[in-house]
């Protein structure tokens, strides 16, 4: 096997320190669990009371054969240095996974340490994201895709792609392209598809990722049907239903309603025709295109919730043509409960440190329940503490325990007081076991947590408590350093210190500020550390939750938020400089064929696997100190619901619970725990305690043993369906802009002739890393304009009635003139140059008639053409209008002439 240098996976240090107190000499080495192929890494090394310089060297032995590499440093007791990141890699390996050993070596004066550890190291490979124009295209349209790639700290790559491939539902090759070379990371491609392809599913295949759309043949839609539903129905109350319909072009739906709401169990599921307690409505479309009715829940019968759904169908008929469409919907019926929650709590407390905590009161549809008192029970099995909690205006109370005289396990309750919880028809509580920190010497450290999501580019202030025992102190008090390691993307990004002088004493707190950047996304650890007098170490670590931020600033933005059909806007990019920005604009109302994919902050951080929440790799070491608690014996959890004893039994009942299901330890792990969980291996001869032989469940877990409950849409207030594929307007903005040097660039962009809202978004790439701009809107609006109604086809001499609606978008009165343009295939019963004209006023329309005769067979043109006037003639009491811009409207649709049919 040849040489590979390109590995971040050897150091060898060499370290001089001056020698230091008369204490014995500690040390503590922190590194990764897992090494990253070819990215850099941190390694934290804290020497204290150093009584001769010393010589430190780390070595990772390997089947890769890694040679050394040696770094000198001196001067400093606390050090953290980057493993190299190698460029001279003439052929690194294409994979890598596999367990190494490094080996840390102390040496000097006193010490004299040799200590080998476990490591994984690992091929960490480029994030891959396929965006395409659209998620749902027809036959003869043109697929427009890119792929963007990016590494861990999301720089772009030019390594070139070997194979891009696309291939049909029937997993036939219909385009690929070899050899693509990346544009600053971005790569943008497109190819037709055919008249009559193969419908269904595509993908797009590149370097094992992989990404899908569709080819449908639907045929033009004319309108859609939204069904809007609650998914929380409650006795006593109301549901409201809502149907309404939508154009493309935005004008209001005209028509009739019919709509019938049934339930259902789900043993009823599987007999066709089963749906009972069934509703029916009918009525016409209001003024904004919709028809509301309110359901009272008694109609349902509704005696028992439990597996019961609702099945909505609504059949909209339009006015004037005659056409029709019908869509069914369903979702399930759930109990109304008030269902009470811990936040930012720990499971375990540090006695003498104060315990601290949130409690959250929500309604099942997930809205909070403002300013109910609710009761905290504190039991800690001498002693029992009743907290009365009121909650504010988001639902919330945050309490805090005085954990003086706890030495064991303590048991926590929420429950709501008596009037409270005889509100609801069901009502779920919370209830939590605490357990007590190991510390040998009773001696903690308390980092508080932070429960909100932290911006980027704010400092966050931590603050800390700490209790040390005198006894290890010794009788002359000194000064101690508290170090705390900040740890994201599964390595080490940073350290603070804080020096806590003498004069501090054995109690107390202190803060430290802690800057937020998008190297801490989306979540970062801190593990705070003292190593006191006598060895042992005392650390406590917090997680926090930081914005999905990015080091690239950018923006988007148009010259006006409002713009009319057909009119120019300027489009201002601007990035850091040398960015390559790819801009989409996409028809907000779209809900299945605007570009796929919208690259946010969430899709991109889950191209990359480490950012992933799934569980860290750890290799165990065959001498871990395993502690060895008193358990309590580990029963099969019982099939009881503790809600279907009476109340006052509730306490005993979970308690009960508890006890028979979860093995409970009287001894809690420490800093090794606390370690490990940070995704970090030791070499250290400070005493950090031992790990645990099993690990704690939650007391959710055992109330939902197989995760049953609500999913996260199911949990949604109102829930929105409309039933088909629609098209609408798609993408309309698909460009890639350069910004150079100066850092940003203007596009002149022309709107589209469409009535409607553009939602336009951003991803930019360069040497800097990945920028996204906030999503930005354009509305799009016409003076007024005029819509055909025809029927889908008529036969050829038979009599039809065209229908032309004229509606005014401004906001004074408009008087208009309508006219038939004359055509060889038609006849208007009157004469052909009939004209029509008249007064519509704001947010008003009118209706023009023509009697209509086709003499021509197969597809014939109609087109209306409606003309703002010049007018000093009143509209009832108010002057008529000339709009500036856009004072003609013309429309044009097809008609299909048909034989008629033979008896």
């Amino acid at each position: 096997m040849g040489s590979v240098a390109a590995l971040p996976c050897l150091l060898f240090f060499v370290l001089y320190f001056t020698a230091g107190a008369s204490a014995k000499p500690h040390y503590m080495v922190f590194f990764p669990s897992m090494l990253y192929y070819p990215y850099t890494g941190k390694v934290h090394i804290h020497l204290m009371d150093l009584d001769e310089p010393v010589q430190v060297t780390l070595h990772l032995a390997s089947s890769l054969r890694v040679p050394n590499i040696t770094l000198e440093k001196q001067g400093s007791d606390i050090l953290q240095l980057n493993w190299p990141r190698f460029s001279n890699v003439s052929t690194p390996p294409a994979s890598i996974y596999e367990v190494a050993h490094l080996h840390v070596s102390i040496q000097g004066g006193s010490l004299q340490v040799s200590e080998q550890k476990k490591v994984l190291v690992k091929t960490l490979e480029l994030g891959t994201l396929v965006q395409t124009d659209r998620d749902v295209y027809k036959p003869g349209q043109t697929v427009k895709f890119r792929i963007v790639r990016l590494d861990q700290n999301f720089i772009p790559s030019n390594r070139e792609l070997p194979l891009v491939v696309v291939k049909n539902p029937r997993r036939k090759t219909v385009a690929q392209w070899r050899g693509v070379s990346p544009r600053q990371g971005i790569v943008e491609l497109s190819f037709p598809l055919a008249a009559e392809p193969a419908l269904g599913t595509y993908t797009i295949k590149v370097e094992g990722k992989q990404h899908s759309f569709s080819v449908k043949d639907d045929g033009p839609p004319h309108f859609e049907v939204l069904i809007r539903l609650p998914c929380v129905v409650v006795k006593d109350e109301k549901t409201q239903l809502d149907i309404c319909g939508r154009y493309p072009s935005g004008r209001t739906f005209r028509g009739r309603a019919e709509a019938r709401l049934c339930r259902s169990r789900e043993d009823d599921i599987s007999l066709k025709g089963s749906l009972r307690n069934c509703v029916e409505f009918r009525g016409q479309m209001g003024r904004d295109g919709c028809f509301s009715a309110e359901v009272p829940a008694a109609s349902f019968s509704l005696t028992s919730f439990h597996g019961s759904r609702l099945y909505a169908s609504a059949t909209l008929l339009e006015e004037g043509t005659g056409m029709w469409r019908t869509v069914t919907r369903s979702c399930v019926i759930v109990d109304e409960m008030a269902t009470i929650t811990f936040e930012n709590h720990d499971k375990f407390y540090k006695p003498g440190i104060p315990y601290t905590g949130t409690m959250l009161l929500k309604r099942t549809n997930s809205s909070a329940l403002k300013e109910k008192e609710f009761l905290l029970v504190v039991d800690t099995g001498l002693k029992r503490q009743t907290k009365t909690l009121l909650m504010d205006g988001s639902g919330r109370a945050s309490f805090e325990l005085d954990t003086s005289g706890w030495n064991g396990e303590v048991f926590l309750h929420a429950a709501p007081k008596t009037d409270e919880g005889q509100k609801y028809l069901r009502y779920q509580s919370v209830s939590r076991y605490l357990y007590p920190s190991s510390s040998d010497s009773q001696s903690f450290l308390k980092i508080h947590r932070v429960g909100k999501k932290l911006p980027c580019g704010q400092p966050q202030q931590l603050e800390v408590d700490y209790l040390f025992d005198e006894k290890v102190m010794g009788m002359k008090l000194q000064n101690l350093d508290v170090v705390f390691l900040v740890l994201a993307k599964w390595t080490i990004v940073t350290f603070l210190r804080k020096e806590l002088p003498a004069e501090a004493g054995l109690r107390g707190s202190f803060s430290l500020e802690l800057p937020i950047g998008p190297e801490l996304a989306p979540t970062a650890k801190v593990l705070g550390y003292v190593v006191l007098p006598n060895g042992e170490m005392v650390a406590d670590s917090t997680e926090l939750s930081v914005a999905k931020c990015f080091p690239n600033k950018v923006n988007l933005s148009f010259s006006e938020q409002r713009a009319l059909v057909g009119s120019q806007l300027r489009l201002k990019v601007q990035a850091a400089p040398g960015s390559l920005c790819a801009v989409y604009a996409v028809d907000q109302r779209t809900r299945s064929s605007g570009a796929q994919g919208k690259v946010n902050p969430s899709v991109v951080y889950k191209l990359i696997p480490m950012f992933s929440e799934d569980g860290y790799p750890q290799v165990e070491e065959r001498d871990t100190p395993r502690c060895q608690p008193n358990l309590y014996p580990a029963l099969q959890a019982p099939s009881i619901n503790c809600f279907d004893v009476p109340r006052r039994r509730w306490r005993d009942c979970f308690h009960s619970l508890w006890r028979r299901a979860v093995p409970v330890p009287d001894i809690q792990p420490g800093s090794y725990t606390l370690i490990k969980d940070a995704s970090l291996k030791a070499v250290t001869n400070a005493q950090l305690g031992c790990a645990p032989n099993i690990q704690l469940q939650s007391y959710q877990s055992l109330l939902h043993p197989r995760g049953e409950g609500l999913e996260e849409d199911e949990q949604a207030g109102v829930m929105e369906d409309t039933g088909m594929q629609v098209d609408f307007l798609g993408t309309w903005l698909w460009e890639l802009v350069p910004v150079g040097e100066v850092g940003s660039a203007e596009v002149t962009v022309t709107v589209p002739d469409a009535i409607t809202q553009w939602e336009a978004g951003m991803f930019c790439t360069s040497p800097l890393g990945l920028g996204l701009a906030p999503a930005t809107t354009l509305m799009v609006f016409k003076p007024f304009f005029v819509e055909l109604a025809l029927p889908y086809a008529v036969v050829r001499h038979e009599a039809f009635t065209l229908v032309a609606t004229v509606f005014n978008y401004l906001r004074q009165c408009l008087r208009v003139q309508v006219t038939l343009a004359e055509s060889a295939e038609l006849e208007a019963s009157a004469v052909t140059d009939e004209v029509y004209s008249g007064c519509i006023c704001a947010d008003e329309e009118r209706t023009f008639q023509w009697g209509m005769r086709a003499t021509s067979l197969g597809n014939v043109n109609i087109t209306v053409i409606a003309k703002a006037l010049h007018s000093k003639e009143l509209c009832g009491t108010e002057m008529p209008v000339m709009p500036a811009q856009g004072h003609v409207d013309i429309e044009t649709k097809l008609l299909l002439v048909q034989l008629p049919r033979r008896m």
